[in-house]
C-alpha cells in the first residue's frame, strides 16, 4: 500500500496536512499542481486526516510552498527541517 509521510497539525485554528514534495514538483504547470493538490486532498480525507492540504519543497536550500494565502505568514516563519520534525501520520492508499 502506497503510503506518504505528512505533518498532520493545527496552527492558528487552522487543520494542516503538510506534505513535502519533490523539488521538482515546482517545474509542474499550475494545473498539475492544482490536480496533485486535490488527489492528495482526497486521499486525505479517505485517510480521516482532517484538514486542507500544505505542499512544501527544498527550493534551492529554502523552502518553497504551495499553501492558501492566509498560511503564508505561518510558512515563511518555517523551515523543511520544522516540518520533518512534525511528521506524525501518512497518507495511504490502495495501490
Amino acid at each position: 500500500m502506497p503510503s506518504i509521510p505528512v505533518a498532520h497539525l493545527t496552527e492558528q485554528g487552522q487543520d494542516m496536512v503538510i506534505v513535502i514534495m519533490d523539488p521538482r514538483f515546482v517545474q509542474a504547470s499550475p494545473s498539475q499542481q492544482e490536480a496533485t493538490i486535490g488527489q492528495l486532498q482526497q486521499r486525505a480525507n479517505a485517510c480521516g486526516l482532517k484538514g486542507t492540504i500544505a505542499l512544501v519543497w527544498d527550493g534551492g536550500g529554502r523552502m518553497d510552498y504551495l499553501v492558501p494565502q492566509p498560511w503564508h505568514d505561518f510558512f515563511r516563519s518555517i523551515t523543511l527541517d520544522d516540518v520533518r520534525a512534525r511528521i506524525n501520520s501518512a497518507i495511504s492508499w490502495d495501490g
